[in-house]
């Protein structure tokens, strides 16, 4: 297996990650909404992805990317979603952050655009 396919098969697992807790966010929303996006910004792909759940709270939004955290009940998740995202994010030098200007939750991945690259071959 080649290292592009290696690197698309771990952002994968990554975007599954970010999906699935937007999923678990718009449980009991009214409005079911969960949205994505792709642009390049300067010399970096941004990957991003936003739900209408109720939002992240302010006490716990240093948290959220902590291995083991979870807001969901015992049994219903092992709190490993996120953190697993950022280290797949975080390798090679990209990152995952919570956008904290946004209005609805939002996550971003961000990666060198030359990664993109590879990613395609």
């Amino acid at each position: 297996r080649s290292e592009g396919e290696g690197r698309v098969r771990q952002l994968t697992e990554a975007l599954l990650n970010l999906v699935t807790n937007a999923l678990q966010a718009v449980e009991g929303a009214s409005e079911k909404r969960i949205t994505g996006e792709a642009r390049v910004s300067g010399s970096r792909l941004e990957l991003s992805g936003s739900d209408s759940g109720p939002g992240i709270p302010a006490g716990i939004r240093d948290k959220i990317l902590q291995p083991f955290f979870t807001t969901r009940p015992v049994g219903q998740g092992a709190g490993l979603g996120l953190s697993v995202a950022l280290g797949i994010a975080q390798s090679p030098p990209g990152d995952l952050r919570l956008d904290f200007g946004s209005p609805r939750p939002r996550f971003v991945i961000t990666m060198p655009l030359s990664q993109k690259r590879r990613l395609a071959a």
